[in-house]
């Protein structure tokens, strides 16, 4: 399984700090490498933004430069929302869910570089890194807050760490309980029919609905005790 470390370099507000703790804290990643902070790692607005995160900020490393921070690392990369800068040395960046994928495939270590809230990665610092990813956002306006974009990295990395559990929370109704959903609403209709002008269309118009629908398994259960007991009491 690839690991990562996730390297701030330069960052400026105490607000980001804490927040990015806080982030890593959620998503269940560790290893933080600060190069040259601006921001004070102990400083209040770190901590109370980290919340219940602070043993990251305090195991948090402090270095110079980002040869430091990335050492041991099999593959440096750098984050950038800006695609036409520098065009004697940037690269055509991965978007972040192809990072993911190719991540998965390949292994290894990677260090994921952050740069500054108002400059971002520098030109130089481009340079040292293997490969670039970027987050896929409006053209006009295509720079994101530090912490929000360590947030959707994290988010699209936890994939690796965590494979099949976002799959967990909602369980699709199967073709076999669609169908009996549709059965039973038009025995429900077949018992009304005669009251109604257009039974064949109501039907019809169920079975869309259900067709188009995210339906879980529990809703469609759920749908088909109370089906079953309304044509009981119908009867």
């Amino acid at each position: 399984m690839p690991q990562f470390r996730i390297v701030l370099v330069g960052p400026e507000y105490e607000i980001n700090l804490g927040s990015c703790a806080r982030l890593m804290k959620n998503f269940d990643f560790g290893e933080l490498w600060l190069v040259s902070p601006k921001a004070d790692i102990h400083g209040r607005e770190a901590i109370k933004y980290a919340k219940h995160s602070k043993e990251i900020l305090e195991n948090a490393k402090v270095v110079g430069s980002i040869s430091s921070a990335t050492k041991g690392c099999d593959f440096i990369v750098g984050t950038t929302g800006v695609l036409e800068r520098w065009k004697g040395t940037i690269r055509s960046p991965l978007t972040l869910r192809q990072f993911v994928s190719a991540a998965k495939k390949r292994g290894g270590s990677y260090a994921i570089l952050f740069g500054r809230e108002g400059t971002g990665l520098s030109e130089e610092e481009i340079g040292k890194c293997d490969l670039l990813i970027t987050i896929p956002a409006n053209d006009a306006h295509p720079i994101l807050n530090l912490s929000h974009a360590v947030a959707v990295v994290l988010y699209e990395l936890s994939s690796i760490k965590f494979p099949g559990k976002r799959r967990h929370f909602i369980r699709k109704a199967g073709e076999g309980e669609k169908d009996a959903l549709i059965k039973k609403f038009g025995e429900l209709v077949d018992i009304i029919g005669p009251e109604m002008r257009y039974p064949a269309k109501v039907k019809l118009a169920f079975k869309r609905v259900v067709g188009r629908s995210l339906i879980s398994d529990l809703e469609a259960a759920a749908l088909l005790g109370a089906l079953g007991r309304i044509r009981k009491r119908i009867r």
